[in-house]
């Protein structure tokens, strides 16, 4: 009879195994969507640019299109709790930004070859040197999210830019590499390292043009710093020394014809002549999320059977359309889902918490009719029913 009860329980056991097993699997492959589940909404007639977002104060730090350089920090129910220009004045950090965002409960600032720290109140507290060679200067306008990670409990911003142009590239140019520059605010102090490993399509001695430049995620409450390069299919993740901890292998969406070029050949001379359709190849352009939960966005190339010389200007919008967005879910390390299409204007610019991200695009494009104020909508991620 014991012997009986126990193989009993061996059975049930091992049924309970197999099924957690299954569930597993397809939680891999559960389909997902974004669900609109809420709005920020701000009575300001002037259009900004969400910049970032401090979830224990919930905080959104924007700024205004344009030359003025004048910065708000909103919170969640729409106040404005500071408002500062920043372009000129004993209080200034200029017009150039490259990123900007909080680290800790403090902004930094990455401008030309300077890292400038404020507080709470958009009053600068600190500053420091950091040399850079950028390919591009925007003015107030980053070309993607700041990023902070947490060393020895400190929050440190990620600061490095990876977009330069090179005479000429060394065959050995992507060993070299420390992809993270981690920036503490309180004295500018630079801790380097991360480097990608041979699984990464850039270490096969081939370079892509307009496609290296990273893309980043991390926050003060990740444990890891993750990222992945626009060509690549890898999502690499660093722990705290910098070194690599774990990778995550994201399939890509068609079309993606990549242009590639030997590495021994690339530099500037032949960036500008060689792969003039770029566009054909897909790109991971932006990650956002909350700590160890996150999505990671791709474009597809243009469709390559409408993409030929002698377009007209409104032939060739309609190829830029072509391309598709997806969104890939990633938790604690893990692909959780497929990748989720997204057919509305815009972006999902940033992680809130809790699944939740904040809808990003032109108010125009957001709404059918005009409104008196500024509203972006909330879309959560879940699991379809």
């Amino acid at each position: 009879m014991n012997y009986q009860y126990l193989l009993f329980l061996a059975i049930l056991f091992s049924g309970l195994i197999s099924c957690s097993s299954s569930r597993e699997e397809l939680n891999e492959q559960a389909e997902m969507e974004f669900v609109r589940v809420d709005s920020l909404v701000f009575d300001e007639l002037q259009t900004l640019r969400i910049l970032d977002y401090h979830p224990g104060r919930e905080l959104y730090l924007m700024v205004t299109q344009g030359l003025e350089g004048r910065y708000f920090l909103i919170d969640s129910k729409g106040e404005v709790l500071a408002e500062e220009g920043l372009s000129e004045g004993p209080n200034a950090f200029g017009m150039v930004l490259h990123r900007a965002g909080f680290v800790g409960d403090e902004l930094m600032f990455v401008s030309d070859q300077e890292i400038f720290i404020y507080d709470l109140d958009l009053q600068q507290l600190r500053k420091f040197s950091f040399e850079q060679e950028t390919m591009v200067r925007m003015i107030h306008a980053p070309l993607d999210n700041f990023n902070s990670f947490s060393i020895d409990n400190r929050p440190h911003g990620i600061a490095n830019l990876s977009d330069r142009l090179l005479d000429k590239y060394p065959r050995d140019y992507f060993d070299t590499l420390n992809y993270f520059h981690l920036v503490n605010p309180l004295n500018g102090q630079v801790k380097k390292g991360g480097k990608i490993d041979s699984s990464s399509i850039f270490k096969q001695d081939y370079f892509y043009p307009r496609k290296d430049k990273p893309v980043y995620f991390s926050d003060q409450n990740s444990k890891f710093v993750s990222l992945i390069l626009p060509a690549d299919s890898i999502l690499f993740q660093f722990d705290q020394k910098l070194e690599l901890a774990n990778k995550i292998n994201l399939e890509r969406q068609q079309p993606d014809q990549l242009t590639r070029m030997p590495l021994a050949e690339a530099g500037k001379a032949a960036f500008y002549t060689f792969g003039k359709d770029i566009s054909l190849g897909g790109s991971f352009t932006h990650i956002a999320g909350r700590g160890d939960a996150f999505i990671v966005e791709y474009k597809t190339g243009v469709d390559p059977e409408k993409n030929h010389e002698g377009l007209s200007r409104e032939e060739m919008e309609a190829v830029m359309a072509s391309r598709k967005t997806y969104y890939y879910p990633i938790k604690s390390g893990k692909q959780i889902g497929k990748p989720v299409p997204w057919e509305k204007p815009g972006i999902l610019k940033l992680g809130l918490g809790n699944d939740r991200y904040l809808h990003y695009a032109d108010q125009a494009d957001i709404h059918e009719e005009e409104k008196e104020y500024q509203c972006y909508y909330i879309y959560e991620l879940r699991v379809k029913k």
